[in-house]
């Protein structure tokens, strides 16, 4: 199975792109006026007092704001998307950089008002409050104001000569994390991935004695920057650790050295749960790759010995990671415990089964394994409604929410193609339907119509509107065994997928289109 959006291959720019549509972007300066901020202070005042204020990051506004509407895209990043970026796995530093480098830093400002408006128009994108919003909001509703602060952000970005290098190498990281989510928001996921890659690639030039806060350069250097550098490319690595579950020909850089020093204590027991999750990140990483390279294969082929030892030693991994989590659990905080008020103990459960499940059934022509695995689907299930009730309560409404890191979406699709079981699937469906959630290239309403139509076709020998009672009704020759999607906008018209699917120790490939 394939649990990948078809993509054309991903490159490293060094430059940032401009469309065509970003250059007619450059022509609603007529309209849209805005004044040109600098925020170049003294290296001077910046070096004796940029530590001091790290410290005490309130609401401190150092650059104007220019109109209402600049004003209120700044409330909405501050207030509603900085909320959602990092909500499974929050971090109130990071929060804190956001703003401060928003209100200080003029490319982080119009990047993040850029973000602000087109999150603004998806979260509004099917309701009538669009028109009820007041008119300052209106006009930085419109479709191309967005665009126009994205490339304000990048003339900004490539204009900066002035300051420390290290400063600028901090913000353009930065820059890069919030056009990463732009992007993905835009549908623009090429470009998105472009952006990642090229943070990845700038992160891992920095010296690596400065993210161990040994530093080779002068003593003077804020730290403040340094902070920045260590919490931007924690945000950055994770996306591409990520990326794995969307892309099949995705490679995380440093999959194994990041592996290797996440690994938990000798005790056997996780220090924190940030730290479980990053080792369960990476591991969910090898469990992909390895998914990835055994979709390639030939449904008569035979997983080469070499392959199955490395399955087994990712599945005693994660079998280890479980002990260690749990470990952790009985010695942590209540808090960190109760899975109402920290879904992320949910989560990770759920990542885990699923890996786990999913490289038990590793290998072409298997798919009937999978109903041997019918009370780890239902406990996923269980697991996957306590974040997505979680996740309601987090977003206050039913609303259209997105996030640039994957939670439940692709664990739930997962289930939907794989567990044959009627009652299960449809349970699936109610979740992945209640509430429109994006994570990165993933989306909810999406994954929830593929999944659909695998039902269709799966069942669709038992009588039109019947529903089959077990999964031993499904025969291998009727199972898909790789499925994946192309997302197609369509301008005004209805957004539609094209699908394309194998059956199970069948040769030929299946293309359709369906509307969303």
């Amino acid at each position: 199975m394939s649990l990948a959006f078809k993509n054309e291959k991903t490159e490293i720019e060094s430059s940032h792109h401009h469309n065509e549509k970003a250059d007619r972007a450059e022509s609603c300066d007529s309209y849209h006026p805005c004044t040109r901020i600098s925020a170049y202070h003294p290296k001077k005042w910046y070096s004796k007092y940029h530590s001091l204020i790290w410290r005490n990051l309130g609401p401190l506004m150092i650059l104007p704001v220019t109109g209402s509407a600049q004003a209120e895209a700044m409330w909405f990043f501050e207030n509603i998307s900085i909320k959602h970026l990092n909500e499974y796995r929050p971090c109130e530093s990071w929060r804190k950089t956001l703003i401060f480098f928003s209100q200080t830093v003029p490319s982080v400002r119009y990047a993040a008002i850029a973000l602000a408006l087109i999150h603004r128009n998806y979260l509004y994108r099917d309701s009538s409050d669009r028109v009820q919003q007041p008119q300052s909001s209106r006009d930085w509703l419109r479709d191309n104001a967005p665009l126009f602060h994205y490339n304000r952000a990048i003339r900004l970005l490539l204009n900066r000569e002035n300051g420390d290098s290290t400063e600028i190498t901090a913000v353009t990281l930065l820059v890069c994390y919030l056009f990463t989510c732009f992007d993905h928001l835009a549908g623009n996921y090429v470009q998105a991935m472009k952006h990642l890659r090229g943070g990845v690639e700038l992160s891992r030039s920095i010296d690596k004695a400065i993210l161990n806060n040994h530093s080779t350069y002068d003593d003077s250097e804020p730290s403040g920057v340094r902070t920045l550098i260590c919490q931007i490319t924690r945000q950055i690595r994770r996306l591409d650790m990520q990326a794995v579950l969307f892309l099949v020909d995705w490679t995380p850089v440093d999959i194994r050295e990041t592996f290797m020093s996440q690994l938990p204590p000798s005790d056997g027991t996780f220090r924190s749960l940030d730290l479980a999750a990053d080792h369960l990140q990476t591991l969910v990483a090898r469990v992909m790759r390895l998914r990835n390279t055994e979709q390639q294969m030939s449904p008569m082929a035979k997983i080469p010995p070499s392959l199955s030892s490395l399955k087994d030693t990712v599945l005693g991994q994660l079998e280890t990671w479980s002990s260690s989590f749990e470990n952790r659990l009985q010695q942590g905080r209540p808090y960190e415990t109760d899975s109402e008020t920290h879904p992320l103990v949910s989560l990770l459960r759920l990542q885990q089964t699923i890996a786990c499940t999913l490289l038990s059934c590793c290998g072409p022509g298997r798919e009937m394994d999978y109903d041997n695995f019918l009370p780890q689907f239902q406990q996923c299930v269980a697991l996957a409604g306590d974040v997505a009730a979680a996740h309601e309560r987090y977003s206050g409404s039913l609303r259209p929410t997105f996030t640039p890191e994957i939670g439940i979406i692709p664990v739930l699709y997962i289930i939907g193609v794989k567990c044959r079981h009627p009652m299960v699937r449809r349970e699936v469906l109610g979740i992945l339907r209640r509430q429109p959630t994006q994570e990165a290239v993933w989306d909810s309403i999406s994954a929830a119509r593929v999944v659909e139509r695998v039902i269709e076709i799966e069942e669709g020998g038992f009588g039109e509107g019947q529903m089959i009672q077990s999964m031993e009704q499904i025969a291998v020759c009727q199972r898909i065994e790789a499925m994946s999607w192309v997302h197609v906008a369509c301008g005004q018209s209805a957004a539609r997928l094209d699908i394309s699917y194998t059956f199970c120790g069948q040769e030929g490939l299946h293309i359709e289109s369906l509307l969303i």
